[in-house]
């Protein structure tokens, strides 16, 4: 069945209204003065969206100059799909498949954000003899960019799960070695590195304020902004999962300006709420 014009258009209208109003107002870009940065992992992210829901994510990622996307799947069909709806100024750079058949994807306005180069997958080192050593399931995506006159590099991740203790204890150590592995980079002489701005994204698994898997992050040395630490971020609202972070430095400056976009609120209205979710 065709999906319903009217409808579609009033959901946009209701969806434009919700990220231009306070409290969830996404501030306006501005090109060499600020950087509008998202973090989404989108479930199960291939060919198994609609248009409807395509037009709705385009008009969200619209809305920021760059977005780090978990959870793409091998079939990279939907991504295509998106950026098309987006505007011709919006890229995409895309990871290999890893654990869990998930890519991670960078979209990013050129007008705003370059890459400068550097474009990777957070391997540890190995044994040479053993070609044994740990890794993690996801392995990271790294991209550095260049916003104005300002250079970072980027780190999406999303971590393990697990529900039982040992896989409780694989999702902390997870966090630990990634954030120690991003924070040594940063303190690296600036001489042997691409860049010591190291921000990291995505889904971190983290369930609450002060619980084990935030400690994890946040005693290695990095920082978050404060309302991020009980704000829910996934579409139920009900959990703490994502999380953006950097290493503190001086060549940056948070404007205090965090949040979600809470569009199950207004979009998809006659579905029930766990029916929404799976939209």
């Amino acid at each position: 069945m065709a999906e319903d014009k009217t409808l579609i258009a009033n959901e946009r209208k209701a969806l434009m209204q919700l990220m231009d109003t306070k409290p969830y107002k996404i501030p306006s870009r501005k090109v060499n003065e600020n950087l509008i940065v998202a973090t989404w992992n989108i479930q199960q992210f291939s060919n198994n969206k609609s248009p409807r829901a395509l037009q709705y994510i385009a008009d969200i990622c619209e809305r920021f100059d760059i977005i780090a996307i978990q959870e793409v799947k091998t079939d990279l069909r939907g991504l295509s799909k998106l950026q098309k709806l987006l505007p011709g100024n919006y890229k995409i750079l895309v990871s290999d498949p890893t654990g869990n058949s998930e890519r991670f994807a960078f979209l990013y306005d050129k007008r705003t954000v370059i890459p400068t180069g550097l474009v990777c997958e957070i391997g540890f080192p190995v044994s040479a003899k053993s070609h044994q050593g740990y890794q993690l399931h996801r392995m990271p995506y790294c991209a550095s960019f260049k916003a104005g006159r300002f250079d970072f590099v980027i780190v999406s991740a999303h971590i393990y799960y697990g529900e039982t203790k040992a896989e409780k204890n694989e999702r902390k150590k997870e966090i630990e070695e990634l954030a120690k592995h991003i924070y040594q980079r940063s303190a690296t002489n600036r001489n042997k590195v691409f860049d010591r701005d190291f921000f990291v994204v995505g889904d971190f698994n983290i369930e609450e304020y002060g619980d084990k898997f935030f400690n994890a992050l946040a005693s290695n040395g990095f920082k978050m902004p404060n309302n991020l630490n009980n704000l829910k971020t996934n579409f139920l609202r009900d959990a703490t999962f994502d999380k953006i972070a950097w290493v503190e430095r001086e060549s940056f400056q948070f404007t205090g300006n965090c949040n979600i976009v809470p569009f199950g609120d207004v979009l998809f209205q006659e579905f029930d709420i766990e029916e929404r979710k799976r939209k």
